[in-house]
């Protein structure tokens, strides 16, 4: 997004307070049989939306600090520690690639009703040092001064050159595949 919106165009900003976006991990190995599936929420993230003036979507922009992911639901303080410096040293390096980018390549949309659509968003995402392209299905709802995304997809962690995760003394494998939720409100 170079330089301001034309006048015919419109800007969203993501409230990330208002918003929630996390990765579900599933466990393989020893801990899987409990259901021992992590969750984490990215923490720290931002980006914005442009609409033409007859609000159809032009570009969409996300960035999500890699070293805010934290750990979602009952873990134990060891093992919350463990997880979570696992994940920022190792796994994503977030010494390294302290960001992640998804940058909208052509947005299309169908009108359902008078505000909901169905959003498809071609993209690429930066990850880990990697750039890949990603289609992402959403549903989306424009209500004047309010947009809102939901949706999900899965991101296979190999095809960003990340090695696969393994914690609490190698007991904690998770798989390739991991899934990706998003709740995004922005506001113009």
């Amino acid at each position: 997004m170079n330089g301001g919106p034309e006048n015919s165009e419109k800007l969203y900003r993501i409230d990330a307070g208002r918003s929630n976006f996390t990765v579900q991990a599933f466990a393989v190995g020893l801990l899987s049989f409990m259901g021992h599936n992590p969750a984490f929420a990215v923490r720290r993230y931002g980006g914005e939306v442009l609409f033409s003036d007859t609000m159809e979507p032009v570009s969409m922009l996300l960035a999500a600090q890699a070293d805010t992911l934290a750990i979602l639901g009952r873990v134990s303080e060891k093992d919350l520690f463990e997880i979570e410096n696992t994940m920022r040293g190792e796994v994503l390096e977030t010494e390294i690639y302290p960001e992640i980018f998804f940058v909208s390549k052509n947005i299309s949309i169908e009108r359902i009703s008078e505000r909901n659509f169905l959003a498809e968003i071609d993209g690429t995402m930066s990850l880990h040092g990697m750039v890949r392209r990603h289609v992402i299905a959403a549903d989306a709802e424009i209500n004047g001064e309010l947009v809102r995304a939901r949706g999900e997809f899965v991101l296979r962690l190999s095809d960003y050159n990340i090695k696969p995760v393994k914690a609490l003394g190698g007991t904690l494998k998770v798989k390739d595949e991991v899934e990706i939720s998003f709740d995004i409100v922005a506001q113009a």
